[in-house]
C-alpha cells in the first residue's frame, strides 16, 4: 500500500546575505536650570524651538518654568540644535529672539543659566565648561554649559509692541478717545506724560485726563545697552493696561492719574517683566498709600485714621487669641481620643474639651467683631474715586489681577471674594503703596 501523501510540504529556504547591524542613535536630554537670584519661584513662560522648529506641544501656547527653575527637553537627535523662546516672547505670535542655543553631540547637555544684576553685555549664548580632569570626558558624563540672564537679556525677551498691534489687542469696547491715547504711546511719545481728550461732556464743561508716567531706577540699573522709558518701557507693556487704567479712570471721574511702574527686568513677579503689569500711585489728588496701618514711622494720610490704626491692632490680637483658641481645640479632642479607653480620665477630657470648645467659640465671635468693626471704619474712609476706580477695572475683560492698599484680589473673574490688605506676607506689603493690575493674556501667563 503505498504512503499518503502529506497534506502540506513545508520548505525552508536559506538567506545567505550577510547580517546588517543598524546603528540606532539614542536620543540626547538637555536640561536648562534658571538660577533667579532677583525673585523666589519665579515662573517664566517659554516654548522650545529644535532646529529652528517649535515643538508640537508649543505651538499655540506657551508652558510656565516649574519653580525649582528647570527645563528639561528630552529625545533630542545628536547634532540638532536646542533653543528656548522666554518671557513675552514666548508667546506664539512673536518668538523673534531664541536664545541659550545648545547642540548636543555624544553627550547630555545641562545649561545653567545665573541671573545677574547690574549692567552686563553678555550674550544669551551658552559656554562650554571645563570638567575636573580637563575638555575630556566619558561617554558616562553629560557635558556642561554657564550662561547668564541680564537686564539686556530680559529686554531682548520681551516683546515691544507697536501701533500695528493695537487695534487687535483693545477690547472692542474700547471707546475712540482711549483707543487713540493709547495708540500715541507706541507711534512714540515725546514725553512722560500724555493728556486724554473726552468727547462727552461731563457736567457743564470739556474734560480731559492728565496721565503721568513716572521713570524707576531698576532698569537704568540693570541695562547695558541703553534704556529710556518713553521707547522701551512704556511700549514694552501690553495695550490692553493702558486702555483698562484709562477707561476705568474716565468711568470713576478720575482727571488725573500717576503711573509709577510699567515694563522692567529684574525685580517682582513674572507680571512686569512680561510686560502685564501696570502700577498707578496718584488718582486726583489721592495717594494710593496706607503704610501707616502697619508701620509707625510711616507718614500719615487720611486713608488711614488713628481709629482705624486702634481697630487693625484689636483684629490681630483678636486672630492671634483665635489661633491659639484652635490650637488648644485640637489638643482637647487629640486627650480625649486618649482617654476613651480609661474610665477615670474620660470624664475629666469630656469636661475639658467642652470648656475648650466655648473658648474656641468666643474666640470665633471676638475674631469676628473685631474684623467687623476694623472693615467698616476702613471703608468709611476710603476715598470714593478709588472705589470706583478698583470697580470699573474689575469689570474690564482684560484685568486678571489687582492688588492695592485696600484689598488684594487674585482673580477678578472668579466667585471669590478680595482680600483686605493686611501688609501680612510680602505681596501685601510691596502694594502698601501704589495699585497694580495684572493684564490677562493667557498666552504669556
Amino acid at each position: 500500500m503505498p504512503n499518503p501523501k502529506p497534506a502540506l510540504i513545508a520548505t525552508t529556504e536559506l538567506d545567505n546575505e550577510a547580517t546588517k547591524d543598524v546603528k540606532v542613535e539614542q536620543g540626547r536630554k538637555v536640561t536648562y536650570v534658571f538660577n533667579i537670584t532677583t525673585y523666589d519661584n519665579l515662573k517664566i513662560p517659554y516654548a522650545v524651538s529644535i532646529n529652528g522648529k517649535v515643538q508640537d506641544e508649543f505651538k499655540s501656547k506657551t508652558k510656565r518654568m516649574p519653580i525649582n527653575g528647570t527645563i528639561i527637553v528630552s529625545n533630542v537627535k545628536p547634532g540638532a540644535s536646542v533653543s528656548l523662546f522666554l518671557n513675552s516672547d514666548a508667546h506664539p505670535l512673536y518668538r523673534k529672539e531664541p536664545v541659550y542655543t545648545v547642540t548636543p553631540l555624544v553627550h547630555d547637555v545641562v545649561v545653567k543659566i545665573l541671573e545677574k544684576k547690574g549692567k552686563h553685555r553678555d550674550e544669551a549664548v551658552p559656554l562650554q565648561s571645563k570638567n575636573n580632569g580637563g575638555n575630556s570626558i566619558s561617554a558616562q558624563e553629560v557635558q556642561t554649559y554657564t550662561s547668564v540672564l541680564t537686564g539686556d537679556i530680559w529686554l531682548k525677551v520681551s516683546h515691544k509692541y507697536t501701533s500695528d498691534e493695537v487695534n487687535s489687542l483693545l477690547p472692542p469696547e474700547t471707546t475712540p478717545e482711549i483707543k487713540a491715547a493709547v495708540l500715541r504711546i507706541y507711534n512714540g511719545l515725546t514725553q512722560p506724560k500724555l493728556t486724554i481728550a473726552l468727547s462727552a461732556k461731563l457736567g457743564k464743561e470739556e474734560k480731559t485726563i492728565s496721565v503721568k508716567f513716572e521713570d524707576g531706577e531698576n532698569p537704568h540699573e540693570n541695562i547695558a545697552s541703553g534704556y529710556d522709558l518713553l521707547k522701551e518701557g512704556l511700549t514694552r507693556v501690553h495695550p490692553a493696561g493702558y486702555a483698562a487704567i484709562f477707561s476705568a479712570a474716565v468711568e470713576a471721574g478720575v482727571f488725573s492719574i500717576t503711573m509709577s511702574s510699567a515694563w522692567r527686568p529684574m525685580l517682582g513677579s513674572i507680571a512686569h517683566r512680561a510686560g502685564l503689569g501696570l502700577d498707578v500711585t496718584y488718582l486726583g489728588a489721592t495717594k494710593l498709600n496706607r503704610q501707616s496701618l502697619s508701620i509707625p514711622t510711616a507718614r500719615q494720610n487720611d486713608n488711614v485714621s488713628n481709629t482705624e490704626k486702634e481697630l487693625f491692632s484689636a483684629v490681630k490680637l483678636a486672630k492671634a487669641q483665635q489661633l491659639s483658641a484652635a490650637k488648644n481645640l485640637t489638643g482637647a479632642k487629640l486627650e480625649l481620643k486618649a482617654a476613651s479607653g480609661d474610665s477615670q480620665q474620660l470624664p475629666i477630657a469630656r469636661a475639658k474639651l467642652k470648656k475648650t470648645e466655648e473658648l474656641h467659640a468666643s474666640a470665633e465671635l471676638a475674631r469676628r467683631e473685631a474684623e467687623l468693626a476694623w472693615n467698616t471704619e476702613r471703608d468709611k474712609n476710603e476715598p470714593e474715586e478709588v472705589r470706583k476706580f478698583r470697580a470699573a477695572l474689575i469689570r474690564s475683560q482684560s484685568i486678571a489681577q489687582i492688588f492695592d492698599p485696600w484689598f488684594i484680589d487674585f482673580n477678578v473673574k472668579d466667585k471669590v471674594s478680595a482680600s483686605p490688605n493686611m501688609q501680612g506676607d510680602k505681596n501685601e506689603q510691596t502694594h502698601a503703596h501704589h495699585l497694580h493690575i495684572t493684564v490677562r493674556d493667557a498666552n504669556i501667563i
